[in-house]
C-alpha cells in the first residue's frame, strides 16, 4: 500500500532527492560499473539504479539508449522499497499481493524476481534503490543479500561523492564575478570550464570609478587541492585592494610562500589594473605569459615576462610593465588549459586571438570556446578573462 504522499516523512525525501540533483541526468560510468557488476554477481537480466520523485521512477543505471528513463511511479517496485529500511526479497511476484497488480508484472518486462536495497542520503532519507531483476521466479540467499547491501553502499558513497562535487561546482561558481559594463566605456567578463569537479584556475575583476582591477590565475594541478590553492590565492589579492600589480604580487608571494611550499604547489597569474580613463594598464606577470592584446588594426601583441610564478622563492622579483589599451581594442588572458584545445604550444595564443577577435560579444565567444572544449576534451581547466574598450564609447567628447 502507498505511503501517503504528503506526509512529513515524504516531503523530506522529495526535498533530500531534489537536493542530490540527480532526476533527468545522462548516464554515467560510476554508476554503470555498478550494476553491470551486480548482473554478473546475481545472475540476472536486469539491474538497476532508480530514484522515486513525486510521480515517477527514474532509471538512473542503465540508461537504454534512444528511450525514455522515466516511468510511473505506480508500476514501480522500487516505490515500496523507498517506504522502509530494509532490502525487500520478492520470490514471485504474482504470489504477492503488492505486487501481482503491476503493470510491470502483468506486461513487460514480466517481472516475476525482485529484490531491491533501499539508498539512503543526508538524515537517512531514502531517495532510492539498487534493485535485481528476473523474469522467472528465484530467491536471495543471506549471504547474496549482504552482497546486494555491499553494493548498495557503493552507491551511496558515489552519490555523496555526486552531492559534495555539484555543492562545490557550484559555490565556486558562484563566487566567479559576472560580467560588468564600466561607464568609461568598457566591459569585462569571465569564464571557467573545469576538468573535474571544481577548478584551479580562477579569474576575478572589480570596478571602481576610473579603474578595473583584474587578476587570472592558475594553479599547478587540478580538482579540489588546486581550488583550495585558488582561493587562498584569491583571497591574499582581495585583501589588497588598490594594490600596485607588482606590490601585490610580491606581498601575496611573501603571505603564501610558507604554504606554497609545504604542500608542493605554485601559481602562475596576471594582476593588472586598468586607468579607464587613459586606457593605462600596469600589471605584473607571475611565469603566466598568456596574455594577449588585440589591437584595432588585427594584430595582437602578447604581454611577456621572465617573472616566477608564486610559491617557488622568496623576494622581489616582480616586475612593473605597462601597456596601453586604446579604444577598440582587447585584451584577453587564459590558463594553460586553453592551449591544449589547439596544440599546446604558445602558437594556441594566435588561434585564442582569433577566436575572440572574431566573436561578436562575450557570450558568443564563450559559446564557441566551449564547443571548441567540447570537441577538444582538454586535460586541464579552461579559464579567461576578456576586457573590450568600445571605440564609439571613446570617441564621445
Amino acid at each position: 500500500m502507498m505511503t501517503d504522499r504528503s506526509d512529513a516523512r515524504e516531503r523530506l525525501r522529495l526535498a533530500a532527492l531534489d537536493d542530490l540533483g540527480i532526476m533527468g541526468t545522462g548516464a554515467e560510468e560510476r554508476f554503470d560499473r555498478i550494476t553491470r557488476m551486480a548482473k554478473q554477481l546475481f545472475g540476472v537480466p536486469i539491474a538497476e539504479i532508480n530514484f522515486i520523485d513525486q510521480d515517477h521512477q527514474f532509471t538512473k543505471s542503465p540508461q537504454a539508449p534512444g528511450g525514455s528513463p522515466f516511468g510511473p511511479r505506480e508500476d514501480s517496485f522500487c516505490d515500496v522499497v523507498v517506504q522502509q529500511p530494509d532490502i525487500i526479497v520478492v520470490p514471485d511476484a504474482l504470489d504477492d499481493t503488492r505486487f501481482a497488480h503491476r503493470g510491470t508484472v502483468t506486461g513487460a518486462p514480466h517481472i516475476r524476481f525482485y529484490a531491491g536495497r533501499p539508498l539512503s542520503v543526508s538524515d537517512g532519507a531514502r531517495v532510492g534503490t539498487i534493485c535485481l531483476v528476473d523474469t522467472a521466479p528465484r530467491d536471495l540467499s543471506a549471504d547474496e543479500q549482504e552482497l546486494l547491501d555491499e553494493l548498495g553502499a557503493w552507491v551511496e558513497r558515489e552519490l555523496r561523492h555526486v552531492h559534495a562535487a555539484d555543492h562545490a561546482r557550484r559555490t565556486q561558481q558562484q563566487l566567479l564575478p559576472a560580467p560588468s559594463t564600466h561607464s568609461d566605456g568598457f566591459t569585462v567578463a569571465g569564464f571557467t570550464r573545469p576538468h573535474s569537479e571544481v577548478a584551479g584556475d580562477y579569474f576575478a575583476f572589480t570596478s571602481s570609478p576610473g579603474r578595473i582591477d583584474l587578476t587570472l590565475a592558475d594553479v599547478m594541478g587540478k580538482g579540489y587541492s588546486a581550488a583550495i590553492i585558488a582561493a587562498t590565492v584569491r583571497s591574499a589579492f582581495q585583501a589588497r585592494p588598490g594594490w600596485e600589480p607588482a606590490a601585490a604580487v610580491a606581498a601575496v608571494n611573501e603571505q603564501l610562500l610558507a604554504d606554497l611550499s609545504a604542500t608542493g604547489t605554485f601559481a602562475t597569474l596576471f594582476h593588472a589594473d586598468l586607468d579607464t580613463r587613459t586606457g593605462l594598464l600596469r600589471y605584473a606577470d607571475a611565469g603566466h605569459g598568456l596574455s594577449v592584446i588585440i589591437r584595432a588594426d588585427g594584430t595582437h601583441e602578447q604581454l611577456t615576462s621572465a617573472d616566477l610564478p608564486i610559491g617557488i622563492a622568496e623576494g622581489n622579483g616582480w616586475q612593473a610593465h605597462e601597456a596601453t589599451l586604446a579604444p577598440g581594442e582587447i585584451l584577453f588572458s587564459c590558463s594553460d588549459g586553453a592551449l591544449d584545445l589547439y596544440d599546446g604550444t604558445l602558437d594556441a595564443l594566435d588561434e585564442m586571438a582569433a577566436l575572440v577577435r572574431g566573436a561578436v560579444d562575450d557570450t558568443s565567444l564563450f559559446a564557441e570556446l566551449s564547443e571548441v572544449i567540447a570537441a577538444g576534451r582538454p586535460e586541464d581547466d579552461v579559464t579567461m578573462l576578456v576586457i573590450r574598450r568600445d571605440e564609439k564609447k571613446a570617441m564621445v567628447p
